[in-house]
């Protein structure tokens, strides 16, 4: 077990924290006031370059030097409320110019790429646990269900719990 201790006690530097650690195959144990004990995942150690196989084979984003920043921050904060004003100040540019770059160089817009990667993980969810379709939608980022409920709908054709079912039956 490894236990990080931190300077000072900002939540937001701590929650990116664990989430990296979480990505990067850690078990977070413990997480509270200034310090986080982790332990490595299943016992499992992945060498830096398989790490970069695995993220690169999983990402949705596409690769692209320009929007670079872009996907980042929406991959390290998609399940937080965030928006195309969010983004656009996080990488320095306005609104406007962000949505032109990204719909020019991708086809779609910010906020496309931001439900499509809340979907995606909510999709992950729905497969690898059993959590409740309200707690995964709470998850994913989405503070509205029956928003999610539509989402999800608009790219499945099916509700969460409908797809769900759907894939167990395939498994089975």
């Amino acid at each position: 077990m490894i236990k990080i201790v931190f300077s000072n006690e900002h939540t937001k530097t701590k929650n990116l924290v664990v989430k990296c650690l979480k990505k990067a195959g850690f078990e977070v144990i413990n997480a509270k006031n200034d310090s986080i004990r982790i332990q490595l995942a299943n016992n499992k150690i992945f060498s830096t370059a398989a790490s970069k196989e695995s993220n690169s084979s999983e990402s949705i984003f596409p690769s692209n030097s320009r929007l670079k920043e872009v996907f980042e921050f929406i991959e390290l904060n998609y399940d937080q409320p965030i928006s195309l004003k969010k983004v656009a100040q996080a990488v320095g540019y306005s609104s406007a110019y962000l949505t032109d770059l990204v719909k020019r160089l991708t086809g779609k817009t910010v906020n496309n790429w931001i439900i499509e990667r809340r979907i995606v993980e909510a999709k992950r969810l729905l497969l690898e646990t059993n959590y409740s379709v309200k707690q995964i939608a709470l998850d994913v980022g989405y503070q509205n269900i029956n928003h999610f409920y539509e989402q999800f709908h608009d790219y499945y054709k099916k509700t969460p719990n409908a797809w769900r079912k759907a894939q167990q039956c395939k498994v089975v």
